[in-house]
């Protein structure tokens, strides 16, 4: 399994909750509303924003613990690096990245929370970071368009688990585009499965967002609780002091968050500030497309002026052109490495006969394991046919020959035992695991052939 701590977290869905915190909504309650406001830099004004989460009827509401799941579907996606919208998996991986118990329970469990999440809509309205676009936009759509879920996986999970047949989810193409965009940030996943409280995570990924600006934050008490971690909005001051300081001082204990005197002030009558300062050095951030290119010799300012101006799809494909041609030592290529490659950005170059992209790869691959599993499924259906074939003939033979009187049995055994090739003598003189189907053999060969119509 890929180190945990180099995990992902998509920005959008570090900036406001999608679940409630408890373990199951309130009666009737179907759906969930959070609300700010930002200044927009490229608008130049302050622009507010809403997201509305809507459940099924039939799933409910997702909890903190559909929370983890998701969080967990996004690193499977990273450890395939986002090459495509449909991602095959097994239970099996998924409870073991999410650090769950293997047992029935856990399973059953990750089954209701991959339902609930292809039946809830989310409605951002100027809440939805579109970077490519670079603009807060509306979007709708449901994160998960559809889950495959194999039956075979439930009943085989205790085997080896790559011999399995794949699950398969597939993410909304309004999220999708979102990963492929560039729209992620770095997260500590194993950090972050190692929290106790719901709050705790739900602070953890909203301020590590945060502190990648700046590393010391005040916020409004209830703008904090209610719009980013998701609180109810039927809590007093005092309670939602009560319900958010826990998570804070167990990511305080743990290091994230610097210790502080004074995490709350009342500023004036009902308005209470929160204060949070990082509790480890900041790192740069490089962007991916940035890193990508410096990585492979580009300067540092042209490959911000290439992330900052070109679409960060056709980045990722001139870069995996690159590989392929210095993999192939192709001499354009290997002259000048970061000229040419900053080049074939600029300059958008058709990529030479035989390339194959990442993902058209991993994708026939996974066909040709798929093709393999199939062949020896139906190997082992053919053989076990066969093994019932002659199981049935045996039994046939055993039925008649027993319902013949002994001294028919004892003429037959004569008669099969003077028809007999050299061969056949030899094993049945010899005994041991053949001796018994050679001899059936005989027999029945007899009998079929002085009554063909009672044929065994």
């Amino acid at each position: 399994m890929d180190d945990l701590k180099e995990g992902r977290d998509e920005l959008n869905l570090a900036e406001f909750p999608l679940s409630v915190l408890a373990d199951r909504a309130g009666p009737g309650q179907h759906t969930l509303c959070f609300e700010d406001s930002i200044w927009d830099e490229g608008r130049k004004e302050l622009v507010a924003r809403k997201l509305t989460v809507t459940a099924s009827a039939e799933h409910g509401l997702p909890t903190a613990l559909d929370d983890e799941v998701l969080l967990g579907l996004v690193q499977l996606s990273r450890q395939r690096n986002f090459e495509d919208r449909k991602v095959p998996f097994t239970r099996y991986q998924l409870i073991e990245l999410l650090g769950w118990s293997r047992d029935g329970r856990s399973y059953l469990r990750l089954e209701e929370s991959l339902h609930r999440w292809v039946g809830v809509t989310l409605v951002y309205r100027n809440a939805w970071w579109n970077r490519d676009e670079r603009s807060w936009v509306d979007e709708t759509f449901h994160v998960l368009d559809n889950v495959t879920l194999l039956d075979r996986e439930r009943v085989a999970r205790k085997r080896r688990q790559d011999a399995l047949p794949l699950s398969q989810f597939t993410w909304n193409d309004v999220i999708f585009r979102s990963f492929r965009s560039g729209n992620l940030k770095a997260l500590d996943f194993e950090f972050y499965r190692s929290l106790d409280s719901a709050v705790a995570r739900r602070l953890y990924r909203f301020l590590d967002k945060r502190f990648f600006h700046k590393p010391r934050w005040d916020f409004d008490l209830g703008e904090l609780s209610w719009t980013h971690v998701g609180l109810s909005r039927n809590y007093d001051t005092a309670n939602l002091k009560r319900k958010l300081l826990p998570g804070l001082l167990e990511l305080e204990r743990r290091g994230f968050l610097a210790a502080r005197e004074e995490r709350f002030r009342k500023v004036s009558t009902g308005v209470w500030k929160v204060f949070v300062d990082s509790g480890r050095t900041r790192k740069i951030e490089v962007p991916e497309p940035v890193r990508w290119l410096t990585d492979r010799g580009v300067t540092a300012a042209t490959a911000q002026h290439l992330a900052t101006t070109l679409p960060t799809e056709r980045i990722r494909h001139h870069v995996e052109v690159f590989d392929w041609l210095v993999s192939t030592k192709d001499s354009k290529a290997l002259t000048n490495p970061a000229g040419f490659l900053a080049s074939s950005i600029r300059n958008d170059y058709t990529p030479p006969i035989g390339f194959v992209a990442k993902g058209e790869l991993l994708g026939r691959k996974l066909r040709d394991r798929v093709k393999q599993k199939e062949l020896a499924e139906a190997k082992r259906i053919a053989a076990s046919e066969e093994d019932d074939r002659l199981d049935a003939e045996a039994e046939s033979f055993n039925l008649r020959w027993k319902a013949l009187p002994a001294g028919e049995q004892a003429r037959l055994e004569r008669r099969a035992l003077a028809a007999a090739s050299r061969i056949e003598r030899e094993v049945l003189e010899r005994g041991g695991p053949f001796a018994e189907p050679t001899r059936r053999h005989l027999l029945k060969r007899l009998l079929e052939s002085t009554d063909p119509a009672k044929g065994v």
